[in-house]
C-alpha cells in the first residue's frame, strides 16, 4: 500500500470522478508522494494527524529541493484535495487540512524575513524558545542544505560556530545519552528524521517569538534571499556560498525579485 485506503480511492477516481487512466495515474502518484514526506517524518503517522501545516511543508519542500514551479505545485494541491475531499466525504477523516490550502499565485508576493543569522545568539536567549527551532536556524546559516541538515551530527557543526554563546548552547541542548558524537537534530532513542515534519511541529510555537515561518525550507530560502540582497559577492561566490550552479542562482535571482518581498528581522520586544 502506498497511502492508505489507496483502493478505494483509486475506484473512486474511476467511477465517480470517471478520471482516465492517465490522470489517475498522475493524481494517485501525487498522493504517494505526500504520503511518503508525511510517514517518513511523523513519529505518528495517522490520517487523522494530518494538519493543513504539514500539507504546506510538504508544498514548501517541492518548491525548495525540487525546484518545482508554481503551476506544477498547483497541480499537486488539486490532487490532494481530491484525496482529502474522498476521503472526508466517506467519514474515513474527521477534519479537512486541505481547506486552509490555497494555489500559489504567481501575482500574490511571499514575504521572506533576512538577515537573521547574525542576531542567532540573541535568537536563542528568547525565552521559552525550542532547541529544534535555534539548531535549525544555525545549520541553515551555516550554508547546509535541507537534507543535509537533518543528518548533521554533533562534531560536523561545533567547530565551525563562531560564536561562543552559540556553541554553549548547542552543546547544552544536544543528547549525549547514545553516543559522544549523535545527530543534532536525532531522533530521542537514536537516528535522524527523513523530513523536518517533526522538527517544524516542534518549532512552530516559535513563530510567534521571531515573527516567521520556521521550517527548514523556508530558513533555507530566506538564507539565500538575506546572501543574495548582499552588493559585495561576484556570482561566482554567490555559487559558491549557497551551493548551487548559475541556473539556479539565477532562478532564485528572478523569483526574488518578481515574486517576493524581504523584511529585515528585528528581535522581539523584551516587554512582549
Amino acid at each position: 500500500m502506498k497511502y492508505p485506503y489507496e483502493n478505494e480511492f483509486f475506484a473512486y477516481c474511476k467511477n465517480e470522478k470517471k478520471y482516465t487512466d492517465r490522470t489517475m495515474l498522475i493524481v494517485t502518484k501525487s498522493v504517494a508522494s505526500f504520503w511518503n514526506y508525511y510517514q517518513n517524518g511523523a513519529d505518528d503517522a495517522t490520517l487523522d494527524n494530518i494538519q493543513a501545516t504539514d500539507i504546506q511543508n510538504y508544498l514548501n519542500s517541492l518548491e525548495t529541493n525540487l525546484g518545482m514551479k508554481k503551476n506544477t505545485i498547483n497541480k499537486y494541491i488539486s490532487h490532494l484535495k481530491v484525496y482529502f475531499t474522498f476521503l472526508y466525504s466517506h467519514h474515513l477523516i474527521k477534519n479537512y487540512p486541505v481547506i486552509e490550502i490555497n494555489g500559489r499565485r504567481f501575482n500574490r508576493k511571499h514575504i521572506y524575513v533576512i538577515n537573521w543569522m547574525d542576531k542567532l545568539p540573541q535568537i536563542a536567549q528568547i525565552d521559552g524558545i525550542h532547541p529544534e527551532t535555534v539548531k535549525m536556524m544555525l545549520a541553515i546559516a551555516l550554508g547546509y542544505l535541507p537534507d543535509e541538515v537533518l543528518k548533521l551530527r554533533y562534531s560536523d557543526v561545533y567547530s565551525k560556530i563562531n560564536s561562543y554563546e552559540l556553541r554553549q548552547y548547542l552543546k547544552n541542548h544536544t543528547n549525549f545519552t547514545n553516543g559522544d558524537d549523535p545527530y543534532i537534530l536525532g531522533k530521542k532513542f537514536g537516528g535522524y528524521y527523513a523530513s523536518d515534519f517533526h522538527l517544524s511541529r516542534r518549532a512552530e510555537p516559535d513563530r510567534k517569538l521571531i515573527g516567521m515561518d520556521i521550517t527548514l525550507q523556508n530558513l533555507r530560502l530566506s538564507f539565500v534571499y538575506s546572501i543574495l540582497s548582499r552588493e559585495d559577492m561576484t556570482d561566482k561566490q554567490l555559487q559558491q556560498k549557497l551551493k548551487v550552479n548559475a541556473k539556479t542562482l539565477f532562478y532564485y535571482r528572478q523569483n526574488m525579485m518578481r515574486y517576493n518581498i524581504l523584511k529585515e528581522f528585528e528581535l522581539p520586544n523584551k516587554e512582549e
